[in-house]
């Protein structure tokens, strides 16, 4: 029970090296074709401009000053922000509505928007807020921090369906085959020992998994480096106890059989990594941990 303990372990760390670069690799993409700005600007669209025939009203909004300082530049290009509170959205909003005059004006301002849907859904907090300013400011607030946990939930759909991709492409570009670790892992036990003692390491190393937070978009020189750290650091160190890659695979004696499970076994990698290194970092801390507090064999 033990042995297969170890090899799970083993298994289970590598999966988890692999998530680790697919999730920086999607930190580079993220950052390259601005991901979460773009998602921001859609879920701000839906708010603000339910149909497409004006959307006048995002370009005012997305014109704002404080707007603008949020946004940031790499190269010549500006992007929209990553992220915005709630407290900026209210913000922004109020000055887009009442173009700089006072509360008392709101009724008047809000009869002139283009929207109908924003236009209901702003009159129904005004009459919630019985004329209140700030609890109609609460109000636009919590809207706002509603329709941004759905989006968080369309960018996390969105982004999984690009680690799986991503996933894939590790696993061929590194021969990385879920069958074939754990068949190696349980049949040589100098290498399963060099990985546990790599996982071992690597856990009591580490209180917790950095991740970076979803609402943050990383520069993608800073994202280029990790990758490469990466790479060069945690991937290289089981490369070769683990025969990763494709130097060893003679290619004459491959058969159609050979192919057809090498293609399980990527697809297998592929939905491993797809779960996410958070995922497999706090499996493999449980496991290590019962581990550690069992009898471990000489």
């Amino acid at each position: 029970m033990l042995g297969m303990l170890q090899v799970v372990i083993g298994l289970i760390f590598v999966l988890l090296l692999l998530s680790l670069l697919a999730t920086t690799m999607m930190e580079l993409v993220a950052s390259a074709f601005s991901l979460r700005g773009r998602n921001l600007e859609k879920a701000l669209r839906n708010m603000l401009a339910s149909t497409e025939v004006d959307n006048q009203l995002v370009e005012t909004f997305k014109g704002n000053a404080l707007y603008k300082q949020l946004s940031y530049k790499y190269g010549k290009k500006r992007y929209s922000p990553s992220y915005l509170s709630d407290r900026s959205f209210q913000s922004i909003l109020m000055d887009t509505i009442l173009k700089g005059e006072g509360f008392e004006k709101i009724e008047e301002k809000l009869e002139q928007l283009p929207d109908a849907d924003l236009k209901d859904v702003l009159r129904q907090f005004l009459r919630e807020s019985e004329q209140d300013t700030e609890v109609f400011k609460g109000k636009v607030r919590t809207w706002y921090n509603d329709v941004m946990d759905r989006a968080s939930g369309w960018y996390k759909r969105y982004t999984q369906k690009i680690l799986v991709g991503m996933g894939f492409l590790i696993a061929i570009v590194f021969n990385a085959d879920t069958l074939a670790i754990y068949e190696r892992l349980e049949s040589d036990p100098a290498t399963l020992q060099q990985v546990l003692t790599l996982a071992e390491d690597y856990v009591n190393g580490k209180d917790g998994l950095e991740i970076a937070p979803a609402q943050t978009s990383p520069e993608f020189d800073a994202s280029l480096a990790k990758l490469e750290g990466m790479v060069n650091d945690q991937i290289e160190a089981i490369k070769s106890p683990l025969g990763l890659g494709w130097k060893n695979v003679v290619w004459s004696e491959v058969t159609v059989y050979d192919v057809l499970l090498k293609l399980l076994g990527w697809s297998v990698t592929a939905l491993a990594v797809s779960l996410g290194a958070p995922f497999w970092f706090d499996l493999l801390r449980k496991l290590v941990n019962i581990r550690s507090s069992g009898s471990k064999p000489e």
